[in-house]
This record gives structure tokens, sequence and C-alpha cells, in this order.
């Protein structure tokens, strides 16, 4: 039997639907974060725990250093609560972010927990204009000359492409003005070691960018690649906390840094 099709019927109609709708709203409501029933004694707790094992590379602050900046709401690796609980546990493969294996899966949550309140923060103002900065970086600061930014640029020094999720504001502008101290501070600096090699046929100041029990090759500041045997070496100078970029404290006015630095936050692989 079918029903006629009048006012009433289709009433009936746009009625259910309205019912349907509400079921599915309800359905999103009550699928809870994993994270909803933290305290604000979790949350301390968290911070403590994110302050031991996390802030050399993310920042006491969370605002960047070796690791990603994490004062954003999206965290790029972490969709949702639950993708953010799972990075804790195992990593990501092919960066830098280890597993935390130290830590109980309470304490996952309340890193976690923490790591959200960081994103609700006011995120870090930039203090100069980044389209100007891009022109800075691109003219008198020569930086394309050590840097590739998406593809452009020589990667004698480290790649800046999405150097604003990884970096504050305050270790850009050291970077820039004292680059030997932030290299030094990075976990990552044995990567942009400089060395000094003498052999018979030449002498080289570079990064080193392998080096086995035999062998040492070197990259000096042309990009020019060398390769050594150590038993032909006649000197070999490791020269930690020493960086082969230059200062810019002087060769940049206070604005022009300024921009600089902002163009240099602007460079983010999220919005």
């Amino acid at each position: 039997m079918t029903l006629p099709i009048t006012k009433e019927v289709i009433a009936m109609f746009h009625r259910l639907l309205s019912y349907l709708a509400l079921l599915s709203m309800s359905a999103a409501t009550w699928a809870q974060s994993p994270l909803d029933g933290l305290t604000e004694a979790d949350i301390a707790d968290g911070k403590k725990v994110f302050n031991v094992h996390c802030a050399r590379c993310h920042g006491i602050a969370g605002q960047g250093g070796e690791g990603s900046n994490l004062v954003r709401a999206k965290l790029k690796y972490a969709s949702d609560d639950d993708a953010l609980i799972a990075l804790l546990a195992e990593g990501i493969p092919g960066t830098g972010m280890p597993a935390i294996w130290l830590i109980d899966d309470q304490k996952r949550l309340q890193v976690a927990g923490y790591v959200r309140t960081l994103g609700r923060l006011e995120a870090e103002e930039m203090p100069g204009d980044p389209n100007r900065g891009a022109d800075i970086y691109r003219g008198s600061g020569g930086c394309p000359a050590c840097h590739i930014i998406a593809g452009h640029g020589t990667g004698i020094g480290p790649e800046l492409t999405h150097v604003g999720d990884q970096r504050g504001r305050d270790y850009l502008r050291q970077s820039l003005t004292d680059p030997a101290a932030t290299q030094s501070q990075t976990r990552g600096y044995k990567n942009f070691l400089t060395v000094r090699v003498k052999s018979l046929q030449k002498e080289v100041e570079g990064l080193r960018i392998n080096e086995d029990a035999f062998t040492l090759q070197v990259r000096d500041m042309s990009g020019t690649i060398h390769s050594f045997r150590k038993d032909e070496l006649t000197q070999f100078e490791k020269v930690f906390a020493h960086s082969l970029m230059p200062e810019y404290s002087a060769a940049l006015s206070d604005d022009d840094m300024d921009d600089l630095i902002s163009y240099m936050m602007s460079l983010r692989s999220e919005s």
C-alpha cells in the first residue's frame, strides 16, 4: 500500500529528516576525545613531562627549536587528539621526532593535553613585513647561496622550506645574530659540523657530510664536495660551537632584520 503524497505526508517526511540530522549531531557529540577527562592537575603534570622530554627540541614554551613550533591550533602530523597520542608513542618515521618510550599511557595523555593548550595560546606576532623580508632574503641577505626554500637555492646549510613550523621568533633572531650559539643548542648540530682538513694536495674548510673510520667527505662554501682518505691527512680539526653562517647583526638594519625574521616565520607547511 502506498500513501498519497499530501501536505501531511511531506511534513512527516521533513520531520523524519530533521530527526535523522539530530541523531547525526548527537553521535558526533558522543564521540569524545581521550583528552576530555583530563584535569588541571593532569595538564600541569603533562607540562612537567614535556619540559623533560620535549622542550629540548620544541622549546620551553613549545615555540620551536629543532622541533616544530607547537603554538598552533593545527599540527601537521596530529590532525586529532588520537593522532597526537599515537605520535608520542610511535614517533614520526623519517623525521627527528622519536617515540617517547620512557613514559606510560597516562603520561602520554597528559603531555598531549598540555600540547593542545599551547595551540590555544596567542600566536607570535611578526616583527616586520614578510614580503619585504623575502626581497632581503633573495638580495642583500644572500641566503639562497647556502639554504634551500621549495627547491630553490644551495643546500649547504639547513633547508628553510618550512622553518616557520620549526623555529620561533626568538630562535630565528638568534640564528641571524649569533648562529654559532643556536647551532650548539640544537640537537642535530652535528649534521652541520665545521671541519678544517689539510692533505698534501689541498686544504679545505667546510661542513662534514660523511665520515667513517677510513674516509671523510666535506662540502665547502661553494657547494663542492671533497673526499679524503684519513691516512693521507696532515691536519683534521673538528670545530665545535662554530658556524660557517655569517652574523647579520652588523650587515642588516634593525628594520631589515625584523622583516627577514618575519619572512622566515611565514614559511610554513600549514596556515
